[in-house]
């Protein structure tokens, strides 16, 4: 007849021993996740790291490209009146043209037409606005052409 007491405790030592191997485990798995868990905080603080910088270094090439604009919206606008000097002082010039024109005519000639009938006044009146208008035109394409430049480096700067 088996011994129901050798049984008993070669159960009891059977069951310690995978008892002792399950705890094992239960260890190694709780030492392999808490390695996993430190891989990810590590990865995730690099990954924040990256973004950062990325991102500085965006708004670094922004604020460069806006700086840039203002540079040259700064010089366009200080070579603004230099320019309008110079195209009244060719209207000028044509006016005086216009004037001697007028002086050197024939009297007879001079004193039938109407005072709105001289040709080359009306020809310097209409030139003087075409110039003053094409200037506004080239100032407003010069302003167009600066943002556009702008924009165009701001989103290459942007793009990785």
């Amino acid at each position: 007849m088996p011994d129901f007491r050798s049984l008993a405790l070669y159960v009891c030592a059977v069951l310690l021993a995978l008892l002792g191997v399950q705890t094992v485990r239960v260890a190694e798995l709780q030492q392999a996740a808490a390695e996993r868990s430190a891989v990810d905080a590590e990865s995730h603080r690099l990954a924040e790291r990256a973004q950062r910088a990325e991102e500085q270094r965006r708004t670094t090439a922004v604020t460069k490209e806006a700086t840039n604009a203002q540079t040259q919206t700064a010089a366009l606008d200080a070579s603004l009146p230099a320019a309008r000097a110079a195209a009244y002082g060719v209207r000028d010039a044509a006016y005086g043209a216009g004037g001697r024109a007028r002086a050197n005519s024939c009297p007879a000639v001079a004193s039938a037409r109407q005072l709105g009938d001289d040709p080359i006044g009306v020809l310097v009146d209409v030139l003087g606005r075409a110039d003053q208008r094409a200037g506004e035109l080239a100032e407003y394409a010069d302003r167009l052409r600066i943002a556009g430049v702008t924009c165009e480096r701001s989103y290459d700067a942007l793009s990785p």
